[in-house]
């Protein structure tokens, strides 16, 4: 629908801007058949106003139902030219103003509108339209007038209501469709308007004799059609309220001079104008079926005291909001402390989350740190395996391989993807996220465990491995502190690369006594400036290029957690970490 509109809105643009030195008169024009035979049929009429009115310019706006009332609503058009219900709603709803109403070929224009139920012509006559209650029956459109809507009346007459017609269904435009499903077989009968089926046998659309028009009624004037219904008043032509009175007359005079014969009539398929005639037949067929141009008593009675209504709601709706607040303000201030207490506990619950995302993250960074590494170590057991598979299955080729050298390789192959699996589960030990509890766990193992992810990383730049542990067992997070471990290992390797010697060394000794132990780990490479120590354990500040200068902050972080101190020192070659951790119990 919307698309429809901005299409047309676009034409009629296109039409103001082409001829803006004429006032432009839009017509909209109910389009059964589709634009392309609209714009056909009343082309010739529209040419004879523009020539008779040369001050104005006169277009067509084709347009279904739905379009046409939107059209009107919004004042987008002049003039109507629609069935007579149409026209009664715009009057009502719009103020419409009847100008004319189009004559037929043969007989009045207030018997010229009427339905046709068509079947094949072997079709046996019924005797009553109870007999269509199981029969398939189709039409174009239930709020189509010159089909439908009258034959609804005629249904209603003799006891049938719409819900009773089983197979009835709507295949909307073009109507000539409605004979082609019925000559096809594809439905019993059609609900088409008078003078379908002459019209386009006459054009041999559709074969002579082929279709029939049933339960015929004699029409109350010279109409030549076949119709199954009472006949209803022509076509209307109405302006709408804002186009002039005197204006409008002046085109009725005109259009009234447009002879019957005329070929202007015969393109538009009418027989001439006429002067406004009554509407009481189709008053009368609007109350036969239930349609009513008027709203229902409730909505006449919201329209004239919808005021009070809307003063009353008001009301009622500032004391409702009046008695919220104040139980609002009462909640508010009971709940101010509670409140308080909560924050408090959240802000506590969000550092702690915090703190752990900050740990998890530099995990992260240092795993990938650690990546290139495990990645070396892992392709030895890989390289194993396929060395193993590959001299298999040559052998196998050669049918030199027995049982019991299949089970020597698939041995060595079974132990070196445990080896992998070794190296997998080390790296994810190191990235599990932990429940962040202390334990009892011996240093001399931790360290061990930790060491051992960095092994093919210390064989392959050739830097050599110092240890001396007095091992003890004590009370803390073995994550964390490996990670704190992990990031000065790491930070050492980083410093050996940049040295020039080939003696590259890092040392890791563990000692204790009875109140505290210390891990000190140092190494041989670059070493630090005294402006770098200064600013070691501040946040974002690091030599790596690539660095968040995070991590040194995290680990004093951590050790800080566990009631311990880390401190660096400066050594003629490379640099000295010391770690402090209480010697402390559970209990404790």
């Amino acid at each position: 629908m919307k698309t429809k509109l901005l299409v047309l809105a676009v034409s009629l643009f296109l039409s103001f801007s082409t001829f803006a030195e004429q006032k432009l008169v839009r017509i909209g024009v109910l389009a059964f058949n589709g634009p392309a035979y609209t714009l056909k049929r009343w082309q010739p009429t529209i040419d004879y106003l523009n020539y008779a009115l040369p001050e104005y310019h006169f277009v067509i706006v084709p347009a279904d139902i739905p379009t046409l009332d939107n059209l009107v609503s919004s004042g987008l058009i002049d003039f109507t030219l629609t069935n007579g219900i149409k026209f009664l709603m715009y009057k009502y709803n719009h103020q419409a103003v009847k100008m004319l109403n189009l004559n037929p070929f043969h007989g009045e224009a207030k018997h010229a509108i009427g339905s046709a139920l068509i079947a094949r012509a072997d079709e046996p006559e019924i005797a009553n339209l109870k007999a269509l209650r199981n029969r398939s029956i189709i039409s174009v459109s239930e709020n189509a007038f010159g089909g439908f809507k009258v034959m609804l009346r005629e249904f209603l007459s003799e006891g049938v209501e719409k819900g009773d017609l089983k197979k009835l269904s709507f295949i909307g435009y073009p109507q000539q469709n409605l004979l082609t499903e019925v000559l096809k077989g594809e439905a019993d009968f059609a609900i088409a308007p008078t003078c379908l089926l002459e019209r386009k046998e006459r054009d041999g659309t559709i074969p002579a004799n082929a279709l029939k028009v049933m339960r015929r009624q004699t029409p109350e004037s010279a109409f030549t059609c076949h119709t199954s219904s009472q006949l209803y008043p022509n076509w209307t032509l109405a302006r709408m309220k804002h186009v002039p009175a005197d204006y409008a007359n002046h085109i009725a005079r005109i259009l009234l001079t447009i002879p019957p014969a005329s070929q202007i009539a015969v393109s538009g398929l009418y027989g001439g104008w006429s002067v406004p005639i009554d509407d009481s037949a189709i008053y009368q067929l609007m109350d036969d079926i239930g349609l009513s141009i008027q709203p229902s008593y409730l909505i006449r009675i919201w329209m004239q005291y919808r005021g009070w209504f809307m003063v009353s709601i008001g009301l009622l709706l500032l004391f409702v909001c009046y008695h919220l607040r104040v139980n609002y303000l009462v909640h508010v201030r009971s709940a101010q402390l509670r409140k308080e207490i909560e924050q408090h506990k959240q802000t506590a619950n969000q550092l702690e989350k915090e703190t752990n995302q900050l740990y998890k993250a530099q995990r992260i960074l240092l795993s990938g740190e650690l990546a290139s590494g495990v990645a070396h170590e892992l392709n030895q057991p890989l390289m194993a395996i396929s060395t193993y598979a590959t001299g298999c299955r040559k052998r196998v080729e050669r049918s030199e391989l027995n049982q019991q050298q299949l089970l020597t390789a698939l041995e060595k192959i079974e132990q070196q993807t445990l080896n992998a699996s070794e190296i997998i589960q080390r790296m994810r030990n190191f990235m599990k996220i932990h429940s962040h509890e202390k334990e009892h766990i011996s240093i001399e193992s931790l360290l061990n465990n930790t060491l051992l992810t960095f092994q093919h990383t210390l064989k392959r730049q050739n830097i050599h491995l110092i240890t001396d542990i007095h091992d003890t067992h004590i009370y803390i997070d073995p994550v964390l502190i490996q990670q704190v471990i992990a990031n000065l290992i790491q930070n050492s390797i980083d410093a050996l690369k940049a040295s020039p010697h080939d003696k590259k060394k890092i040392a890791i000794r563990v000692n204790y006594d009875e109140q505290a132990l210390s891990i000190e780990l140092s190494d041989n490479g670059c070493g630090i400036s005294d402006e770098q120590l200064k600013q070691l354990f501040m946040p974002f500040q690091s030599s790596k290029t690539e660095g968040l200068g995070l991590g040194m902050v995290i680990c004093k972080r951590i050790i800080e957690s566990h009631n311990g101190t880390i401190d660096a020192q400066q050594q003629t070659l490379g640099t000295r970490f010391l770690i402090t951790l209480p010697l402390i119990t559970e209990e404790e």
